[in-house]
């Protein structure tokens, strides 16, 4: 699977990871202002969201690849691509949905306290620690890669799949965190007209590898056509 895939949606979610986690950025204890230091420290926070994210993309790889051998590969593809189309237009209400769910406002709260603890008893310190709960807190922009990993049906590929997703998310972070910090109400305006076409596009691919699936299984099953010599 190309990676462009898990790169646009790493791009689109951007904007949605720093109105969601800028909050929690802004409050992680920083050695120093010098913008070198910010940015390094940033990077380790950020090396432990991405190891979450490719934990995860590991074990949704192995979910899809149980379900690819029950014969649902080219099912999955298509599913993972409609949906991430979908997520371009009801992210936020699909996110409130999923932290209805029974026990997940529990485990997002216990997630939150870990954070507060490690931030008060630890400041400066537990950068790396931060950086993987924040991975497990609620997004709807992880959820919609989530999906799109169980569609490489393969674990390895499914933890490449989320690394690459995580690193997609980068460039705008960094420039939240190193540069301000912040973004104009004019650039955030435009980013939010790019972020579903990012994330139809992405969709369209998943859905594109999904028909090409359904035509290589098409054309292994049909013998080819050729001469014969009696």
């Amino acid at each position: 699977m190309s990676m462009l895939t898990p790169l646009l949606l790493g791009l689109a979610g951007s904007l949605h990871c720093v109105g969601m986690c800028g909050p929690l950025m802004l409050a992680i204890p920083l050695p120093s202002s010098e913008r070198r230091a910010v940015f390094l420290q940033m990077l380790v926070y950020h090396s432990g969201r991405i190891l979450t994210y490719s934990a995860l993309g590991l074990l949704f790889g192995l979910l899809g690849k149980g379900m690819a051998i029950a014969g649902f590969q080219q099912v999955l593809s298509l599913a993972a691509g409609f949906f991430i189309i979908a997520m371009a237009f009801v992210a936020w209400r699909f996110e409130r949905l999923v932290t209805a769910l029974p026990g997940f406002g529990t485990f997002t709260r216990s997630i939150q306290q870990r954070m507060g603890r490690l931030i008060h008893n630890h400041p400066g310190s537990a950068t790396f620690s931060l950086g993987l709960l924040n991975g497990l807190l609620p997004c709807g922009m992880v959820y919609a890669a989530l999906a799109g990993a169980i569609s490489t049906t393969n674990s390895m590929e499914g933890g490449i799949f989320m690394a690459f997703f995580g690193l997609g998310t980068l460039p705008l972070l960094l420039t939240a965190t190193v540069f301000g910090r912040s973004f104009s109400h004019a650039i955030r305006t435009k980013i939010r007209i790019v972020q579903p076409l990012l994330l139809t596009l992405a969709g369209l691919l998943l859905i594109q590898r999904g028909l090409q699936l359904d035509l290589s299984l098409f054309e292994s099953a049909v013998p080819k056509a050729g001469y014969e010599c009696h």
